[in-house]
């Protein structure tokens, strides 16, 4: 009978490995976010009776960690409940994105699955699946190169089935620092050897022609921490510090080249100048709204609110986004100042993890691959957005790192019990596991799928109805709990481009009752020659509030309340 944790650990390793190679190109206007969210959400809700069931365990060996997840976990519940952004926008996250609520907890579940499975099952399995998703990430992304795609995207891209050339590079250079740890952390054989070489440099190239220096990065990272544990194997722990501390500050003064600043300033890039603005954005947003922030993934509705001037000029008003391009910066703009540390501290914890394995000099092959794998991930966090596909592999194997310390208690458990069954020369069974409790993991199973599906289906069924123009259907896809604001913006451009303005400031005002801040619906609104006078002038001076830095904006504005005022 299948064990409830050879279940799990199936549930964990399928669950990274479709979160980041599902896409439904062909049903769904959001073809690459929405169905990995699924998978993420579904598969948590799977593992959600194991974590469970082993309760005590964490509570015995990940004590601060399991406190901390959960401490994280009550901040989001309480901004779930507290903000007025959109409550679709905060439980399934931004369309185009989706890493609202359910997608954090799911990968906090993950992350907490990961450090107990981790300590039972073949801990090796877990970089050899990673690996060879990467090969299909890579010999996809190898088609796209080479024109001979067989999807027709709407732009021709080299971006696997992560939706993003940033992505699809982080992801191969998560995978890069894999293959490199087989060379350096591991005896292997002259093919094995070529094998990983050939792989390596595969990635590294396409990374390269991709033009995105995401990937590069965070595999320098990753190759540093790398290094670092090698040599602490060969020598010791001081000359394993040495190397850090020559190589860290080289790393963050080409960081700060890329951004502009510094001796290295000529490796100035515009991409990380944008992401300052971001940051900036994202900082001021936080240090605004402490307590509970804006509301979970609803960045995108303060970006213009919060940003600096600087920010305005340097492209023109018309470059927004709708995250901050730094998940701890997404997170506590979302959640408030608290839930963004306590996301920060699990990271921490892992990083503690590591210092402990330099410290002792005890760890596998497989721990160094993986510890360079989070450091490739930190870097991710600090520059990127977090995208399922990769975010995915972040939090399991940042859980394969925090039972380090089970692993290492294990090693020691078996040693004793080895020794034991020398002496007395009997068998001693090793322990059985639980058996799957089938119907809460079946209940869980099917709440979880049910919850992930519901914005699924509205997206294809939108979708449907955008190809048809049946514009009655199309309003009742948005009117649903799970239509996203993305989906009832929509809408509203395809009424004002069939020209029934009447329609589309109708449903602009049922907008507004659930988020007052749609930047289109106020637009609608304010532009609407037979709404209220009073109700025009109110809505244009939002749209001024909420981007107060956009000059030419604030002075169309003006003349045409200026106008209504005559």
């Amino acid at each position: 009978m299948l064990s409830h944790a050879r279940f799990s650990f199936f549930v964990l390793l399928g669950s990274g490995s479709l979160a980041t190679l599902l896409i439904t190109p062909f049903l769904s206007l959001d073809p690459i976010n929405l169905p990995k969210m699924m998978v993420v959400v579904t598969g948590a809700s799977l593992l959600l009776t194991y974590v469970a069931i082993n309760f005590k365990e964490l509570l015995r060996d990940q004590s601060v960690i399991f406190a901390t997840s959960a401490t994280f976990i009550v901040l989001l519940t309480i901004a779930l409940l507290t903000n007025p952004a959109p409550w679709a926008d905060q439980l399934w996250g931004t369309w185009g994105r989706s890493t609202g609520y359910l997608t954090y907890f799911a990968f906090i579940l993950f992350m907490l699955s990961a450090a107990v499975l981790t300590r039972e099952n073949e801990t090796r399995t877990l970089q050899q699946l990673f690996e060879r998703v990467s090969y299909l990430i890579s010999g996809y992304a190898l088609l796209q190169t080479l024109d001979l795609d067989p999807i027709a995207w709407s732009q021709k891209a080299m971006v696997a089935t992560l939706g993003n050339i940033n992505f699809m590079s982080s992801f191969l250079g998560l995978a890069s620092i894999s293959f490199l740890s087989r060379l350096v952390a591991e005896t292997i054989s002259i093919t094995a050897k070529a094998h990983y070489t050939f792989l390596l440099a595969l990635n590294l190239s396409l990374i390269w022609i991709s033009g995105s220096i995401q990937g590069l990065a965070i595999f320098a990272a990753g190759a540093t921490t790398l290094v670092a544990l090698v040599l602490r194997k060969k020598t010791n722990f001081q000359r394993a510090i040495f190397w850090l501390l020559f190589t860290i500050p080289q790393g963050a003064l080409v960081f700060l080249g890329t951004t502009g600043i510094g001796p290295l300033s000529s490796l100035r890039q515009d991409t990380v100048i944008f992401r300052r603005d971001y940051w900036l954005a994202g900082i001021n947003m936080t240090n605004e709204n402490r307590l509970n922030g804006v509301g979970i993934d609803a960045y995108g509705d303060y970006y213009q609110q919060y940003r600096d001037l600087a920010a305005v000029v340097r492209t023109g008003p018309q470059r927004v986004t709708n995250t901050a391009h730094n998940i701890f910066l997404d997170v506590s703009t979302g959640s408030g100042l608290l839930a963004g540390l306590s996301f920060l501290f699990i990271f921490v914890i892992t990083f503690r993890v590591i210092f402990s394995m330099l410290k002792t000099g005890n760890f596998t092959s497989t721990d160094v691959a993986v510890a360079g794998i989070f450091i490739g991930f930190v870097i991710f966090c600090l520059i990127s957005i977090n995208q399922i596909g990769v975010g995915i592999w972040g939090f399991i194997f940042m859980g394969y790192l925090q039972g380090w310390n089970g692993r290492q208690k294990n090693s020691h458990s078996n040693r004793k019990l080895d020794q034991e069954r020398s002496i007395s020369k009997k068998f001693v069974p090793k322990p059985t596991l639980n058996v799957m409790p089938k119907m809460s993991t079946a209940i869980f199973g099917v709440l979880g799928l049910t919850l992930s599906l519901m914005p699924n289906i509205t997206d294809v069924q939108m979708l449907s109805a955008v190809k048809s123009k049946n514009y009655d259907v199309m309003l009742e896809v948005v009117s649903k709990s799970s239509a996203t604001q993305a989906h009832k913006d929509r809408y509203l451009n395809s009424m004002l481009e069939e020209g029934r303005e009447t329609e589309a400031y109708e449903f602009a005002l049922t907008v507004l009752q659930s988020n007052p801040r749609s930047d289109l619906a106020l637009r609608v609104i304010g532009s609407h020659e037979g709404a209220p006078k009073n109700l025009r002038i109110t809505s244009l001076e939002q749209l001024i509030k909420q981007d107060p830095n956009n000059l030419e904006l604030s002075q169309n504005i003006r003349g045409l309340i200026n106008s209504l005022g005559e």
